[in-house]
């Protein structure tokens, strides 16, 4: 749900000691909240969308030092300062002052609490609780929802939102971070996180943030989502089956779709239009430092084939450019520069209109090749100190890179990618690599563990710290270069939605089953992209689905699909409005089927504004059924109906704001655009459409205003 409130703050100015009935309120046309004026803390929600009232009790800070536990109920609360959509209180503990805001957002009908520490004297910031709310109402239940799941063991998942579940809707709430430390018993919800690091005096911390909201139930909610899909990322042959844990929680249809409007809000809207790429690494290119000028050669006629097919950006398919050794030479007054191999491609790659995506790493030269080494050779203390809770699993067992979170190091790195950026020759930057300094994946398994004492994080536990850097080191890329496309893959894969702030999208590595069926690649799009909608609350513009992963065995005989290609291109176009290919760029691919991929990417660039928004009809794709997608943009739109069955079928959909996002009461008129132009049906708001999907096919309906 979305709501475009007129805030309003009914409260007067505060004076601390003065007994006032009145709470302090925030509200909009979707929540109410109240406020205590003695002590700041709120103690009621109204769910203005469904009528509802939730007490709340308990909502006070802790915070767990080093020498003390500073609780809310012993500090001294200086002032509280109203506002039009904001509530500020301070209070002063022994060496601790602690701002606490209240923010409503300003149209997604949730709640911000966020806590500001400034120490008086160094200390160790061991933990935070931000808040331990109790709720009650009548027939309220409290349940645990743990995403995201993918390729993990039930209770190892990153991130926690627990619902308030009433008939009629309820509340939600959480801290937006990954592997935070938030529990739930009964009604009583703790939210709260453990930075585990050392504070100087005089410092100044920004926690993390919990977020609270209200939503109503829906039509969809008699029919949950499917559940969770649990089967190993890495396993290309697994089938993706639906598997659910016994008692295993699976969010409402109004609870994600909540969710997913509180994500866009605070990620912030998409930035740029359609950006089809190609992954270099999978598309033939060369992997590792250049060995020479006709290897250059080869990869600038790969950027040609591109360009050919339309395909504007490529992430570059080699760290640092290829350049390895110079990276791991590096000293602490080096600069980072292309070498000439690698600067001839990317001077060519901006002839041809190829845009080429950065691709630096984190502690690790080069995790995917043995010549790669941690950074920095000359500062050893750098390095990360595994503990016993490590486990090398990555792509390189044992290996070894520096700690992020190690300031010094940080800083270092900070240079090294603005002097990357600097060159003008990489519009989009990417992270993937070594992830938080180990070689392998601690983000999927286990928390990041590191027991040198001479870092930031206190020894044994630098996962705050890795993950807060990390944040850090893409909002100054976002600082230094606004219009850079910022495109992930691991950590922010294995961390989830809440670890994507700055971002422009994110490579989940799902689509992984497809085979070499275009039919059964689309539809497995399709499934991905909604599980990472609604299970994941992704909004569908940060999704990256992965079109041709057949390509990525680069040792497999050639097996380009030519049948259905049009199918499994508007899956990917209906689904979001980026999009990652796996492309023959040697081995080729027939001249048709490259004009048949850029005659749909220029579709989508001239139809981009529509592809940004997305509503889905309610069956999934599966067999015997149309699915598909509404895209409205004011009062006109686009409608996407896939049926990948042998047999006729007919997709509907409603002209409702519930149905797909319609608003116009006029007379409209919805034209097939797609697989022949002509067909059409003149309606009005409130009708049902049916329309005819031939077998194997999609269908493109334009929807304008007009009989």
């Amino acid at each position: 749900m979305c709501c475009l409130p007129a805030l309003v703050c009914v409260a007067a100015p505060v004076a601390i000691g003065s007994a006032a009935a009145e709470p302090l309120v925030l509200q909009d046309p979707c929540i109410r909240l109240e406020f205590d004026r003695s002590t700041g803390s709120l103690t009621a929600i109204h769910n203005r969308l469904t009528g509802e009232s939730y007490g709340v009790q308990g909502d006070l800070f802790s915070i767990e030092l080093g020498s003390e536990t500073v609780e809310q109920t012993r500090a001294r609360l200086l002032s509280i300062a109203p506002g039009r959509d904001r509530i500020a209180a301070e209070y002063q503990a022994e060496g601790l002052r602690v701002r606490v805001t209240y923010a409503l957002a300003a149209k997604s009908s949730f709640l911000e609490k966020r806590l500001e520490l400034t120490f008086g004297r160094g200390d160790a910031l061991k933990s935070v609780t931000i808040s331990r709310p109790a709720f009650s109402a009548p027939e309220l239940e409290i349940v645990c929802y743990r995403y995201p799941q993918f390729g993990r063991a039930p209770g190892t998942e990153p991130s926690r939102t627990f619902f308030g579940r009433t008939p009629q809707g309820g509340l939600f709430t959480g801290v937006a971070m990954p592997f935070d430390h938030s529990t739930c018993t009964v009604r009583t919800v703790e939210l709260g996180y453990s930075p585990s690091v050392k504070v100087a005096a005089g410092q100044t911390i920004a926690c993390e943030t919990m977020y609270l909201g209200v939503y109503a139930r829906c039509a969809e909610d008699a029919q949950p989502l499917p559940p969770p899909i649990r089967h190993s990322p890495h396993d290309a042959s697994a089938p993706p089956e639906l598997q659910q844990a016994e008692g295993e929680v699976v969010p409402l249809a109004s609870e994600a779709a909540a969710m997913v409007a509180m994500a866009s809000e605070w990620l912030g809207p998409p930035r740029h239009g359609l950006v089809p790429m190609a992954c270099g690494w999978h598309s033939e290119m060369q992997q590792r430092t250049y060995p020479s000028d006709d290897d250059v050669a080869a990869d600038m006629r790969s950027l040609d084939f591109l360009a050919e097919c339309g395909v504007d950006w490529v992430s570059d398919s080699h760290p640092w450019g290829g350049e390895t050794e110079m990276m791991n030479g590096l000293g602490p007054d080096d600069h980072y520069e292309p070498g000439p191999r690698a600067r001839r491609f990317l001077e060519h790659a901006r002839k041809v209109g190829v845009r080429v995506v950065m691709w630096p790493t984190m502690g690790n030269t080069h995790p995917w090749s043995p010549l790669g080494k941690p950074f920095r050779a000359d500062r050893p203390e750098w390095l990360i100190a595994p503990g016993p809770a490590s486990r090398s699993v990555g792509i390189i067992a044992g290996a070894k890179g520096d700690c992020f979170a190690n300031r010094p190091f940080y800083e270092w790195l900070q240079r090294i990618n603005r002097e990357g950026l600097a060159t003008g020759l990489y519009p989009g930057w990417a992270m993937d690599g070594s992830f938080f300094g180990d070689g392998g994946w601690y983000t999927t398994i286990v928390p990041v563990d590191c027991t040198s004492d001479a870092h930031d994080h206190l020894p044994g536990d630098a996962n705050w710290a890795s993950q807060n850097a990390l944040d850090r080191l893409i909002a100054d890329v976002r600082a230094q270069r606004p219009d850079t496309f910022i495109f992930t893959c691991r950590p922010s894969m294995d961390l989830g939605v809440f670890s994507l702030r700055n971002v422009d999208t994110c490579f989940t590595l799902l689509e992984t089953g497809t085979g070499t069926s275009n039919l059964d690649a689309g539809d497995e799009i399709r499934r991905w992209s909604r599980y990472r909608v609604h299970h994941h609350f992704f909004p569908h513009y940060l999704d990256q689905p992965l079109l041709f992963p057949s390509r990525a065995d680069r040792n497999a005989p050639p097996n380009w699909p030519s049948e259905n290609l049009d199918y499994i291109l508007l899956s990917g176009l209906s689904s979001s409005p980026n999009l990652l290919l796996y492309l023959p760029t040697k081995t080729g691919i027939p001249e048709q089927d490259k004009a048949t991929i850029r005659r749909w990417l220029d579709w989508g660039r001239a139809n981009e504004e529509y592809l940004k928004v997305r509503r889905d009809l309610p069956d999934w794709p599966g067999s015997g059924r149309v699915d598909g997608s509404a895209h409205v943009v004011g009062d006109r739109g686009l409608v996407f109906l896939f049926n990948s069955s042998s047999e006729d079928r007919v997709g509907e959909f409603t002209l409702t704001v519930d149905g797909i996002g319609w608003r116009r009461r006029g007379a409209c008129r919805v034209t097939q655009e797609y697989p022949a132009a002509g067909p059409a049906q003149v309606a009005r708001h409130g009708q049902t459409i049916q329309w005819p999907v031939p077998p194997e096919t999609a269908v493109v309906l334009r929807i304008s205003p007009g009989g």
